[in-house]
């Protein structure tokens, strides 16, 4: 409800009138940035794939040259058929090895594509190459350890055989190897480093990026911290200009651009920092950046304006209205700067004013007539039990007990004292009390030795004031409906007490019959009435007079105790006679 009351207010519809025209104009703009950043990233990424296919097919043709140049090898150099026929005789094959070893070093005297080669006899297990140039001992035996496993652990169907593969032959550092099989138990082979294949930086025009090679996992095996654990999309490794990705890596961006090398299992990757592909957008982002802060600015000015003249002085009226439907007659609204809404006001106030006026006077009718009711009340119990008390006489008179009828009459007069002060509001428990045990001596005149009671007050609790003959009612229907001259005598509880602060609590307890079962769902149910020959009367003026003095803060509670007897409790705020004077 609260949501709802929000939605259809005045403030809500003004700022989602202004979102509605500022925000398409700020999105407008966040979108021209975004357009051309992704414009300037595809010219940026368009330039370097150009640059990564150049020399992707550069890589291309010299190890395509360098496959060809092996099958030449195998096919026409006769010391390579000879090798397999001069296993027995080993100056002979020494001497073919050290003619294929001069063959293959004259040929790349000055060709530098690849970095060396090899010979391995299957049958021999013998491997020799030519000369590796190392910058350590350590690195020259990490890659001859690295030939002999791929040659010793190759299979005639390896891939080894149809493409370059690259593989790590040290701490982060890969190359490239290829293999062909002569068909007389000897392979050829050509290895060539990776970093050696690696295009300079400057020729590309990375700036403050790094060119690399990636493995078909999308890992990268050249630079390989430059991105961290980053895996690149090696799908969109294409000859297409448009295809590129963008990588984070320590709050910098890297779009990049990759290209398959034919006739190997590594693609040529080339990372641009983004950075410095929109440095030239730096002025225009920072023409957005302000003109957002100036719609914010402005939204803030403009509801600012609209609080002081519109909102604030509405919100004034609001909750003046507030105030008055709660009760606070005496809320007046203040001038505003705004000439309707000082005419607005200035009717408000009058008619608050007026509106006040009359309440009180409701209010005192309502009061009086209130007051009368209860009085009125009041008065309908006297009669009622006036009835019985005269007839009760009339019993001991036919009997022509005297001194029965002498005791009778003084509790009489005790009881019709107290009943015929029909000004008073309320009396004490004390005083409450005493009336009962006068009614109670007079109901044991006439059933002598079969009525017993006892009454138990806390500390301070006989000062408590309560309604006048608000106790009576219970106890005269105790005896009427729940004594039926039973074996024991008949026996009245009342306990008064304060079990809380300002609280009062009054248990009305006997040893008769109890409530019968349809007349306790009706009492504990709130739906019992008097019936209309005036059965039940005391108990339906205790519930009205209790609701229409405490309302909510009172109750009253019916119940039966499991030993048979009827409780009766009633819970209600402790007060004194002058609180209730002032009621």
């Amino acid at each position: 409800m609260k949501l709802l009351n929000i939605k259809h207010s005045l403030r809500f519809k003004l700022i989602i009138g202004f979102v509605t025209i500022a925000v398409p104009l700020v999105g407008l703009l966040l979108y021209n940035n975004y357009y051309a950043s992704n414009t300037i990233r595809e010219q940026v990424a368009d330039s370097n794939k150009n640059s990564m296919i150049l020399y992707s097919h550069q890589i291309e043709a010299a190890l395509n040259k360098e496959t060809n140049f092996l099958y030449n090898i195998a096919l026409e150099d006769p010391n390579i058929a000879a090798l397999s026929q001069l296993a027995e005789n080993t100056d002979e094959y020494y001497l073919a090895k050290a003619r294929i070893l001069n063959t293959l070093t004259r040929y790349h005297r000055f060709d530098k594509s690849v970095d060396l080669q090899f010979i391995y006899s299957v049958k021999t297990r013998d491997l020799f190459n030519t000369p590796i140039k190392t910058s350590s001992f350590e690195e020259l035996e990490s890659i001859k350890t690295t030939i002999e496993k791929v040659v010793t652990g190759v299979k005639p169907d390896s891939d080894y055989f149809r493409e370059w593969k690259a593989i790590e032959y040290g701490q982060e550092k890969y190359a490239l190897i290829r293999l062909v099989d002569t068909g007389d138990g000897f392979y050829l082979g050509a290895f060539v480093e990776l970093e050696n294949l690696m295009i300079p930086l400057d020729l590309i025009h990375l700036e403050d990026g790094f060119a690399s090679f990636v493995n078909s996992r999308g890992e990268l095996i050249t630079n390989t911290s430059a991105i961290g654990g980053h895996l690149l999309d090696t799908s969109l490794a294409s000859e297409s200009n448009e295809v590129y990705q963008v990588i984070n890596k320590d709050d910098r961006k890297y779009v990049v651009v990759m290209n398959r090398i034919q006739g190997t299992d590594v693609i040529l990757g080339a990372f641009v920092p983004e950075s410095q592909m929109l440095k030239n957008l730096y002025h225009f982002r920072r023409v957005i950046v302000l003109i957002s802060i100036a719609a914010f600015i402005t939204l803030i000015i403009y509801l600012v304006y609209l609080n002081d003249i519109i909102l604030k002085p509405m919100n004034n009226l609001i909750r003046g209205m507030r105030r008055i439907k709660h009760g606070d007659w005496d809320t007046r609204l203040h001038s505003s700067k705004s000439k309707e809404f000082a005419i607005i006001n200035e009717t408000f106030n009058g008619m608050a004013s007026e509106i006040h006026d009359l309440k009180i006077s409701v209010y005192e009718e309502q009061i009086k007539a209130h007051k009368a009711e209860l009085k009125h009340l009041q008065l309908q119990i006297n009669p009622h039990f006036l009835l019985n008390s005269i007839n009760i006489v009339y019993n001991l008179a036919e009997i022509k007990n005297y001194g029965v009828i002498q005791l009778m009459c003084m509790n009489l007069v005790k009881y019709f004292r107290f009943t015929t002060k029909t000004n008073q509001i309320a009396v004490t428990i004390a005083e409450e009390m005493e009336h009962m045990e006068s009614y109670i001596k007079i109901q044991q005149v006439r059933f002598p030795e079969r009525i017993t009671y006892a009454f138990r007050i806390a500390d301070q609790a006989e000062h408590a004031a309560i309604p006048p003959l608000l106790i009576q009612p219970f106890i005269e229907n105790a005896i009427k409906y729940g004594f039926d001259f039973m074996d024991h005598p008949f026996h009245i509880e009342i306990d008064i007490r304060l079990p809380g602060e300002d609280q009062l609590e009054i248990m009305i307890r006997d040893n008769g019959n109890g409530f019968p079962d349809d007349v306790l769902r009706q009492l504990q149910s709130g739906t019992f009435k008097a019936s209309r020959d005036g059965q039940h009367l005391g108990i339906s003026n205790v519930q009205y007079r209790l609701k229409h003095i405490f309302g909510q803060k009172a109750s009253l509670s019916f119940d039966n105790a499991p030993d048979a007897g009827a409780r009766i409790k009633i819970v209600l705020p402790f007060r004194t006679v002058e609180q209730f004077t002032s009621y």
